[in-house]
């Protein structure tokens, strides 16, 4: 059993073989190969604005990969009111993040590897993030507006880069020193102009793209600014746990059509953002479909230039760990990377 460190994870994933390997995960999902569980979460101090322990468990398997995978992750949040939004804060009290990824033989059922997650999470949500943008963003995407200047916000701006041919991007967050660090840090990174701006309204204003990758609990931008033709994406989602969402009713009102990592999750997770429009008869089910949909051709995805379509990143899913994951372990076995384990270590001796 390999033991495989962050770096090394950084050193063999590419986000655009990520991209690839995520694409077949969610076709497959979508024909009913892969599976997927809905996450859970659960949050030991309960008053969610005091610091306490959340853990996420997430899992499934990718028979094409031959690895089933197990998400963990083990954090301590808190939601607070900062300069008058609600938003997460995930602390680190020991300066170690102690997410990772079991993968598990789908032959034997023996443990393959066990993967640090903190650069893992960040590319595989991006990632999938690539693959949507590559079937739906209009093909002359120039532009992108982004709200968030953390890890997130950098993953994601990799992937939209490696799929269009973006020549600028608008960045706000809420510390002007982040925006301008990200900005900075970026533009040299992609080889794109990343230019900060000062409000959330100049974020959206001639965008193609319009990406959110922050820790805001609340909604970041206004749905009635939102012009004809953008492809608009969150990644903050109601968790079962807290109630959280990056855009507004306007914004889900207004988009042609809705896309999901998983219904399933919608429903399991009671993203009442969503629900809760669907249920009054604001629109329908019809109105949503899931990214493997749209992959294996189920849907038609984008049929104009002026549609608005908002991807909802509304939950990680165990193919996505168990398809990155696997490719990690290969590249490592490869390159001779990782710590070996006694595979031993980890099962009871039935031999007697």
């Amino acid at each position: 059993m390999l033991l495989i460190s962050d770096p090394e994870v950084r050193q063999v994933l590419s986000m655009g073989d990520c991209i690839e390997v995520m694409e077949r995960a969610f076709a497959e999902e979508s024909k009913g190969i892969a599976v997927s569980a809905p996450r859970t979460r659960y949050k030991v101090q309960p008053d969610l604005d005091q610091p306490g322990y959340m853990a996420t468990i997430i899992p499934g398997a990718v028979p094409s990969c031959e690895v089933a995978a197990l998400r963990y992750a083990s954090t301590i949040v808190q939601e607070r009111i900062v300069a008058g939004t609600k938003r997460m804060d995930f602390y680190s009290p020991t300066k170690r993040n102690w997410d990772f990824v079991m993968l598990f033989s789908l032959q034997t059922g023996e443990p393959l590897a066990l993967i640090h997650d903190y650069s893992l999470s960040a590319i595989r949500v991006g990632a999938t993030t690539g693959v949507v943008h590559r079937l739906l963003a209009k093909k002359n995407s120039k532009i992108v507006g982004i709200f968030g200047s953390g890890h997130q916000a950098r993953a994601n701006l990799q992937a939209i880069t490696a799929v269009r041919d973006i020549e600028s991007v608008k960045v706000y967050s809420s510390t002007k020193e982040n925006r301008d660090r990200f900005a900075e840090e970026m533009t040299q990174l992609l080889n794109v102009e990343v230019q900060p701006v000062s409000s959330p309204e100049a974020v959206i204003k001639g965008s193609d793209i319009v990406m959110c990758a922050t820790n805001s609990s609340q909604p970041v931008f206004d749905g009635k600014w939102l012009e004809p033709g953008q492809l608009v994406t969150t990644l903050v989602n109601t968790d079962g746990v807290h109630r959280r969402t990056e855009a507004d009713a306007t914004t889900m009102l207004g988009s042609d059509f809705i896309v999901l990592n998983s219904k399933d999750a919608a429903r399991t997770n009671q993203q009442r953002e969503l629900l809760d429009l669907i249920e009054v008869g604001s629109f329908g089910w019809d109105k949503v479909c899931e990214v493997g949909q749209v992959i294996t051709g189920e849907h038609p995805g984008r049929t104009s230039d002026q549609q608005i379509i908002y991807y909802k990143s509304n939950t990680g899913l165990g193919i996505q760990f168990a398809a990155a994951g696997a490719a990690i372990y290969e590249a490592c076995k490869k390159r001779g990377l990782g710590r070996e384990l006694p595979t031993e270590w980890f099962g009871a001796d039935l031999k007697e």
